[in-house]
């Protein structure tokens, strides 16, 4: 028989900490939940906030990059906090390989995107990863920003790490899964949730973080997994947030 003082203290966590609702229903009121779920709402992520480079000209960052392997995105993110204020730059890039079709079929704005600066297209059908290169020596030349470590997934990295190396930046390998996800998804989240995170109303990564869905372990350890069921346009959604992750495991 379990304690109802108990379970309306835990009801009452859940209503101020909605990652504890599952866990709370499964445990405690026997509904089964699945595997995958959503991780945040609309209102979570949304946040409208903007700012112009020139509030976080000449500071410190810390870096992360998720890397595609031939027709996804690759993201590539800054992080820099001034006071009690978080401020994210991102930039992504795409192959040019059936561009067009993917604008066409997916109905993803790539086109309009690249218009704005918020994706550099590269020619042919993987991502150039020196372009990724580019975009962090221009942060550090134009704004004066010095991002001291780059957190990175190993996995296809190849040669990239050691282009980076000779340029100076200081690499940090961080793998992918429950283990080194699930603290900097949830740290990420509060952040989101309580709108201390200024990603500059960018609508790619808002785009992407509405469709992030999760894993849980019987102990609440999340990870971002794609949909199942999904078509193809999907299979980038879960790991495009992973640049921040990044970020953040190496942060802790």
């Amino acid at each position: 028989m379990k304690n109802i003082k108990d379970l309306r203290d835990k009801v009452q966590r859940a209503k101020n900490n909605p990652e504890e609702i599952v866990n709370l229903l499964c445990k405690d009121f026997n509904i089964r939940q699945s595997e995958q779920d959503t991780w945040l709402t609309f209102d979570e992520i949304n946040n409208e906030a903007e700012f112009e480079m020139d509030e976080i000209y000449d500071t410190y960052a810390c870096g992360g990059v998720d890397l595609s392997s031939t027709t996804d995105l690759t993201c590539a993110s800054i992080l820099v906090m001034r006071g009690n204020k978080k401020y994210v730059v991102q930039q992504y890039f795409i192959p040019s390989a059936n561009l067009q079709f993917k604008i066409q079929d997916d109905k993803i704005p790539y086109d309009k995107w690249e218009k704005r600066g918020l994706v550099t297209i590269c020619e042919g059908s993987k991502v150039d990863y020196s372009k990724v290169t580019e975009w962090f020596i221009r942060m550090k030349n134009d704004y004066e920003i010095a991002t001291m470590w780059i957190g990175y997934d190993p996995w296809n990295s190849g040669y990239w790490i050691e282009e980076m190396q000779g340029y100076g930046f200081q690499m940090y390998e961080v793998r992918q899964g429950a283990k080194t996800m699930s603290n900097p998804m949830k740290r990420l989240g509060g952040d989101l949730i309580d709108k201390s995170l200024n990603y500059n109303n960018n609508p790619i990564l808002k785009w992407c973080l509405c469709n992030t869905h999760v894993k849980r372990d019987d102990n609440d350890n999340i990870r971002p997994i794609k949909r199942r069921k999904t078509k193809s346009k999907n299979r980038w959604y879960s790991k495009l947030n992973n640049s921040l992750c990044n970020i953040v495991r190496k942060n802790e």
